[in-house]
């Protein structure tokens, strides 16, 4: 299980097995997470079914944690995860070498390393941001601390001014990340009640019924409700077993069938005639 703090970026890697439950869960985030940085106040997750249970969202409800849940089948809502996933199994397959079943055992240095590394967006390590200094390495166990007799206003002065400089450092990146992935996008908005089409991807049909061949949109369905800009719910016949939320970028404006007539003058089409003798 992989948790990733949105401010400081700072990562924790739990090696769980993939059949505990909702309950299990829930007591290695206790254990290892909110042990040391609290209750958060939000948790943003995909839909597995641990996360969608009736008692992972009483617990959070109870705790005053707001659940935001990932649009199904669009794991780009939770690409910070989704990063330190692809980090983190390129980091075990270094550490591993020719031992891959005690990846579990060098997990924890894993998450050492991964936390000492200066992260892209705030430009700063995690640890530094977290412990207000960066972490002491081997080569830094001999060195002897040397004492400074500062002001404890400068201090908190100095630390208020970090958290201001990654906070800016992240909005900025957090921009510039937006600004290069909207060259790519158009903007869209429906409306309650407003006919759609819906693409479904490879991974939204059951096992075997995928085809080349489908079509590569369904519809027209219509929006039940909207989640956010980005979110709908769309109201699917009960036939269709899958997630009635989509998002954005599998929908698109349902245009119905006008009612103009083709025809087609047999002097267009390209007939040849063999006369005989």
């Amino acid at each position: 299980m992989v948790v990733v703090d949105r401010f400081s970026k700072m990562a924790h890697f739990i090696a769980c097995k993939k059949t505990a439950d909702a309950l299990g869960v829930a007591r290695l985030f206790f254990r290892e997470v909110i042990r040391l940085h609290g209750l958060p106040r939000s948790i943003t997750s995909d839909r597995d079914v641990k996360f969608v249970s009736h008692f992972w969202r009483e617990l959070w409800k109870q705790l005053q944690t707001e659940i935001k849940l990932s649009s199904a089948y669009h794991p780009q809502t939770d690409g910070q995860t989704e990063v330190v996933n692809r980090t983190l199994g390129n980091m075990l397959r270094c550490l591993v070498q020719d031992h891959p079943k005690k990846w579990d055992d060098i997990l924890s240095q894993a998450e050492f390393a991964y936390n000492s590394m200066p992260n892209r967006s705030t430009g700063m390590c995690s640890f530094n941001i977290v412990y207000t200094k960066p972490p002491n390495h081997v080569v830094d166990i001999a060195v002897i601390p040397k004492c400074h007799n500062s002001a404890a206003a400068k201090l908190t002065g100095d630390f208020k001014a970090m958290l201001d400089n990654v906070r800016n450092t992240l909005q900025a990146s957090n921009d510039s990340y937006k600004q290069k992935a909207d060259e790519h996008r158009r903007a869209k908005s429906f409306q309650t009640g407003e006919l759609v089409m819906a693409r479904f991807r490879k991974e939204r049909c059951p096992t075997g019924t995928y085809s080349k061949l489908n079509p590569r949109k369904l519809g027209p369905f219509a929006i039940k409700h909207k989640i956010s800009d980005n979110a709908y719910v769309l109201d699917l016949p009960p036939e269709i077993l899958t997630s009635a939320t989509f998002n954005v970028a599998d929908l698109s404006p349902y245009y119905p069938a006008d009612n103009a007539v083709i025809e087609i003058n047999s002097s267009d089409t390209n007939s040849s005639e063999v006369e005989g003798d």
